[in-house]
């Protein structure tokens, strides 16, 4: 894995930077973005990161978690990156002003065409890269930059589990826990500090657990969060969670969105590329994790998504 020089370029020549990342970020995106932001301010440059919505509570520990603003700054930034995500459309921001376009994403699918883009499905995490990227402008790797890019890999990979976990990723880490990193505490912020109404979220849902062979899923609904007292950015990793079924090969969460659709979220184990799944419709994401937004009732969405696994895998459900 290289960056590409024309990254170091833009980056060396310009000096007001915007960074955005995907509706709903994750682990990944977050701890990246917030990484290049204190990367980008080391080297001596203006920038500015945003999101839409805020950020979720279980990130919140993230060292300078709170640069990341979620007003659209009014001016003409020289570069603006889109981290985590292949499409500007992802981030559900409009009228963000640059003159260059720099995406840095690992994930199958959904790339945009304007800019300069880095994409590269065999990183474990966009995490890897922008670690890369910050070695090759020879900023020093101080603790707060390394909780942010051991976050975004170490959730990213599912707690160097999941197989995207290769030996890069793991010399990585290595270094970044040289540079501070605490990765029991870490692992206690990301898995053990469940809120008791998100506790009770996990409850209401695992209750509506339905499966059709190697197949399984789960649900949330609006009411859901409503009687716990959460919201969609609580749901993180539920997805994960039928999968852990021996004999599931696709699992999935169908989350109730406000506007009367579903968000799906799609996980898989071997043999199911689910990116594969979610991109017929509509959606993208990694081979073996992945979404998309549908709209109708739950029967007709799951019906829908239960075809798309039948036909784009041999999920056949049997």
């Amino acid at each position: 894995m290289k960056v590409p020089p024309e990254i170091l370029s833009l980056i060396q020549e310009n000096k007001s930077f915007l960074i955005t990342i995907h509706i709903n970020p994750d682990g990944d995106a977050l701890g990246s973005s917030i990484a290049l932001f204190l990367g980008l301010r080391k080297r001596g440059k203006d920038v500015s990161v945003i999101t839409k919505g805020d950020v979720p509570e279980m990130f919140k520990f993230l060292p300078f978690s709170d640069v990341i603003g979620k007003a659209v700054p009014d001016k003409i930034f020289d570069v603006l990156f889109i981290i985590d995500c292949g499409d500007i459309k992802r981030t559900g921001l409009k009228d963000l002003k640059a003159k260059k376009t720099v995406i840095i994403d690992h994930h199958l699918t959904e790339t945009d065409n304007a800019g300069v883009k880095w994409v590269d499905s065999g990183a474990g995490a966009t995490g890897e890269m922008v670690y890369l990227l910050l070695n090759s402008l020879d900023v020093s790797m101080d603790e707060a930059i390394a909780t942010n890019l051991y976050t975004a890999i170490f959730t990213d990979t599912g707690g160097f589990r999941y197989p995207n976990t290769k030996s890069e990723t793991l010399r990585i880490a290595a270094g970044l826990i040289e540079a501070g990193v605490d990765p029991w505490k870490i692992a206690q912020e990301v898995y053990e500090s469940i809120s008791q109404g998100r506790f009770r979220l996990i409850t209401e849902s695992l209750s509506t657990l339905e499966r059709r062979g190697s197949i399984a899923w789960i649900i949330v609904t609006q009411e859901m969060y409503k009687k716990t007292g959460t919201a969609a950015a609580d749901t993180e990793n539920f997805a994960n969670y039928p999968r852990m079924i021996k004999g599931v090969e696709v699992s999935m969460l169908f989350r109730e969105l406000d506007n009367g659709g579903y968000k799906v979220s799609l996980r898989s184990k071997d043999r199911v590329n689910v990116a594969k799944i979610a991109e017929s419709l509509g959606g993208g994401g990694h081979y073996n994790a992945a979404g998309c937004e549908l709209h109708g009732t739950l029967q007709e969405v799951k019906e829908r998504v239960l075809r798309a696994i039948i036909e784009n895998s041999d999920g056949s459900g049997n």
